[in-house]
């Protein structure tokens, strides 16, 4: 990831604190509506990449009550904050968030049987390899879910569903399926693919 737009890219300091909040109340919506596409089990092993205040690590840990939610972010006031939130599935070793780059994964190969991303992959300086990193990680049929803003601003033209569609299968994901929630005061597109 990179800082291509500022604290929204990498939330730091003070206000960094602030934007992590702000984005946290503004993605409720986004992070239900992700992990509901997801069809979570309750023994999955589950990554988020980019998780900020860690609200959707939250909802994931409920669904995989049996399983792992990891998480990895840039952050370092996110991981910070997405730990005060998850602090018991921390404890009790449900929950791991570490500070990294969805560039180098920490984990092994066929680790994850879902992983998702939302609103993160405007940051990415090269979305093609980040989506090949988050494919070798995932189990055979592992599913991954994109989830983005449809919107004209221009931050967001480049990764219209189409667009996305066309990296994931550039990536070496198959059976690629788009989903959108309808809402037109908040509208999202969900990209799934399947290793």
């Amino acid at each position: 990831m990179t800082t291509k737009l500022g604290q929204a890219g990498k939330p730091h300091g003070i206000i960094g604190r602030v934007v992590g909040w702000i984005m946290g109340r503004y993605n409720c919506p986004d992070n239900e509506w992700t992990i509901a596409l997801l069809e979570i089990s309750t023994r999955n092993a589950i990554l988020e990449v980019g998780f900020g205040p860690g609200q959707a690590v939250e909802l994931a840990a409920i669904k995989a009550s049996e399983g792992l939610i990891a998480g990895i972010d840039h952050s370092v006031e996110m991981v910070a904050a997405a730990s005060r939130l998850n602090k018991i599935g921390i404890a009790n070793g449900q929950i791991e968030l570490r500070l990294g780059t969805v560039m180098e994964l920490p984990y092994r190969d066929s680790f994850f049987d879902k992983a998702f991303s939302i609103n993160c992959i405007y940051f990415w300086d090269n979305p093609v390899a980040a989506l090949r990193e988050l494919r070798r990680v995932l189990k055979p049929e592992g599913r991954l879910a994109i989830t983005v803003r449809e919107s004209d601003h221009s931050v967001y033209q480049a990764f219209k569903p189409e667009k996305l569609a066309e990296l994931l299968k550039q990536a070496g994901f198959c059976s690629i399926e788009t989903h959108r929630d309808g809402d037109p005061s908040h509208p999202l597109a969900c990209v799934i693919g399947v290793k």
